[in-house]
């Protein structure tokens, strides 16, 4: 019975699918709901602290904006943009208010002014400030010279730091990157512009600010223009303008999407999922200062509760599998241990063993089973017993009437051999020969039917070199036997007359050298294969097949007794029959014959080794 269909088998399988699905859909209803929690809590976490710190930028740029008012606040300041270079006083009351403005916010790395009236370029930097004649500001397009529309302030996005056309104070003070708020300055109440201010400002309170909202090591943070140019990301630092410090493409868009389908427009907040990421944004809704803050958190980093909850979960199911399937096999064992025995009880009847003791000591259904059967087999014991030993005897008789037949076949090609030889050869060698066939006759003698392969090969090894001293070098053979195959039981006198066969019809006949190899090997594990193959003419296919056919296991003591009659291949006929009759019931041993393509015929004998 195969290990499939076991009682085990289908317990097993069942304990199995009955804690396995319920654990697993547990595991998984338990890692959705757990993401879906952690998410949604994280969510909203990640909203209230993004929206504090878009308060804190808003305040912080505003502060920035308040204290750029300082121009309006001092009333000779604007009167000071159009006098004179030549006006000393007027020179420090307007350096005094730039450094009033430096002095009010931290962050000021350098201010720049311009005067229209007096085409003059001031820059506040340390060590000293700098000052020279200029007909235009630095550039047009920053100072609001290219469109008359646009705001009096506004903030550049982040960018490396110059020294606005003025020669630099150190070789060694290299750039570094800064946001500039720029404003207008007009004659107020007329519209006419007098100048314009920048202020360049360090990123170290915007760092500040974010630091507060991320963690470095697992997660990203951005604070984005209205054009997505990134003004600060955490771990990197910002190299100025161009397409690598922009959002990726399709975060981008996706945060566009939602800023779109806001309520209001500077006020945008929301979140979506892009890369195994999720983004929460929220826009700062500054007029001048349209920036958004946008954290990005893996989904590693999300999850990370979700996925140790489950691989504890898992541990806990697998612990439990085990448990079940210890539990199952011990059940199984205890349920299916008598079975098997009594199965074996079953296999070794079946083999011929009608005596066996068939004793289990159980007091459960299956010890009464075996007890009824011990019962059962008795009775069909005292049935059977006299037409079985009927039967044995009479298919003893037929093996002796096979036997008897290979003995004079043999004996008359073996003592014409010796004879040949005993002329040509030595007295001593003639005795070597001599003692050679006497161990030949009472091997062929012993009354035994079956022997073993290494018996067998024994036998066969003498009969050749009794031929090889016929032949001579006109002969050349090979044995090779596999170790693990010399053990299996096999008919007596199996070998020796299938090579025979080669000496009676191939090898006077056969020109030049004469071949024979004899090989054995295990081909699966029950069944050996013993092959024979030599160089002699090949069989004529007409006549194959009715070997072929003949040498099919005969089943009728009437077929044994017309073959018996028949005097052509009557050893590999015999050796068929003695097979036969020796075989397993149910895996009887087959003999094969093909001619070889390149030459000769191939001789294959299957047996079966046994469990």
């Amino acid at each position: 019975m195969s290990k499939y269909y076991s009682i085990r088998t289908k317990l097993i399988a069942f304990m199995m699918i009955a804690t396995t699905i319920p654990l697993l859909a547990s595991i998984s209803m338990t890692f959705i709901q757990t993401k879906t929690a952690l998410r949604e809590q994280a969510l909203e976490e990640n909203k209230r602290l993004i929206y504090q710190a878009s308060t804190n930028l808003n305040n912080y740029v505003d502060n920035v904006a308040r204290a750029s008012l300082a121009v309006y606040n001092d009333p000779n300041f604007l009167r000071n943009l159009a006098k004179l270079p030549g006006d000393y006083r007027a020179v420090a009351e307007v350096y005094t208010t730039l450094q009033t403005i430096k002095a009010a916010v931290p962050d000021v790395f350098q201010l720049y002014l311009h005067s229209f009236a007096s085409n003059q370029s001031t820059l506040i930097t340390s060590p000293f400030p700098k000052r020279e004649e200029r007909k235009q500001a630095y550039s047009d397009s920053l100072h609001g010279q290219a469109g008359s529309g646009s705001s009096d302030i506004w903030v550049e996005s982040a960018h490396m730091s110059h020294t606005y056309g003025f020669k630099a104070a150190s070789p060694d003070d290299s750039p570094r990157t800064v946001i500039t708020l720029h404003r207008i300055i007009r004659d107020i109440p007329s519209p006419e512009r007098l100048g314009v201010l920048a202020i360049d400002l360090n990123m170290n309170s915007i760092a500040a600010i974010c630091s507060r909202l991320y963690d470095p090591d697992k997660e990203q943070i951005y604070v984005v223009d209205g054009q997505n140019r990134i003004v600060y990301q955490g771990r990197t630092e910002v190299q100025g303008a161009g397409d690598a410090n922009r959002l990726q493409p399709v975060a981008t868009s996706a945060l566009q999407d939602g800023q779109a389908h806001a309520s209001e427009a500077r006020n945008a907040e929301g979140h979506f999922e892009q890369d195994h990421s999720m983004y929460v944004y929220q826009q700062l809704g500054n007029s001048y200062a349209d920036w958004t803050i946008v954290k990005q958190i893996p989904n590693e980093t999300l999850y990370a509760r979700a996925t140790s909850l489950t691989w504890n979960n898992a541990m806990i199911a697998i612990a439990a599998l085990v448990l079940v399937i210890v539990a199952t096999l011990f059940i199984s064992i205890r349920i299916t241990g008598p079975l098997k025995q009594l199965m074996r009880y079953m296999n070794q009847i079946q083999a011929g063993r009608l005596h066996v003791d068939i004793h289990l000591s159980s007091r459960d259904e299956f010890g009464v089973l075996a007890r009824h059967f011990r019962d059962m087999m008795d009775t069909v014991n005292n049935l059977i017993l006299r037409e079985y030993q009927l039967e044995l005897a009479n298919k003893t008789n037929q093996l002796k009437a096979l036997q008897a037949q290979i003995h004079p076949h043999f004996l008359y090609n073996t003592l014409q051999s010796i004879g040949t030889l005993a002329l040509q050869q030595q007295g001593k060698r003639a005795y070597t020969l001599l003692s050679s066939l006497s161990k030949m006759l009472r091997y062929s003698m012993r009354d035994q039917t079956c022997v073993t392969l290494r018996e067998e090969a024994e036998h066969a090894r003498l009969y050749l070199e009794l031929q090889q001293e016929r032949f001579g070098e006109r002969l050349e053979v090979q044995m090779q036997f596999s170790e693990d195959t010399l053990s299996v039981q096999m008919p007596r006198m199996t070998l020796q007359p299938l090579i025979e066969n080669y000496f009676k019809h191939g090898a006077d006949i056969q020109p030049g050298k004469g071949y024979i190899s004899i090989t054995s090997r295990f081909v699966n594990e029950h069944w050996i294969e013993i092959e024979l193959i030599n160089n002699g003419p090949a069989i004529p296919e007409d006549k194959l097949s009715e070997i072929r056919g003949w040498l099919q296991p005969q089943e009728t003591a009437t077929e044994m007794m017309q073959e018996s009659e028949m005097t052509e291949s009557i050893g590999l006929r015999n050796v068929a029959r003695r097979l036969a009759l020796n075989s397993h019931p149910d895996k009887p041993a087959r003999i094969e014959m093909h001619n070889i393509r390149s030459g000769g015929v191939k001789l294959l004998v299957k047996l079966y080794a046994g469990e």
